[in-house]
């Protein structure tokens, strides 16, 4: 990801992976952890979302965060377009065959990528 909203997504990332390890490590050691120890990451968690909730109210320009990104993997024949879906979606979501021109329809998958 690159662009001038690279930052807030990484930094945001950053922070839920951080809160998410704390939240996990009260769970997995919580007979030797106080559970008010989980209070300690509620204003990291509350920082995070007052500032998407602030990036997703601002007209149009948050579409990315909320819809996410359309493409379309294009090439010759057998350039390995259907593999690379398979591997991107970890699914056999499109047919792979030695053959050209085995997919011809339109194949949608939905993916989180580094997220």
């Amino acid at each position: 990801m690159s662009g001038h909203l690279r930052q807030y997504y990484e930094t945001w990332r950053e922070q839920v992976k951080s809160c998410l390890a704390f939240a996990e490590a009260v769970i997995d050691f919580g007979e030797d952890v106080d559970e008010s120890a989980l209070l300690e990451i509620l204003p990291t968690a509350a920082q995070v979302l007052a500032e998407m909730k602030t990036h997703l109210e601002d007209g149009r320009r948050g579409e990315i965060v909320r819809s996410g990104v359309k493409l379309a993997i294009i090439g010759p024949p057998n350039a390995g377009k259907s593999s690379l879906l398979n591997e991107l979606a970890r699914r056999p979501a499109a047919i792979v065959s030695p053959l050209a021109g085995t997919t011809r329809d339109v194949i949608q998958v939905n993916l989180d990528l580094g997220g």
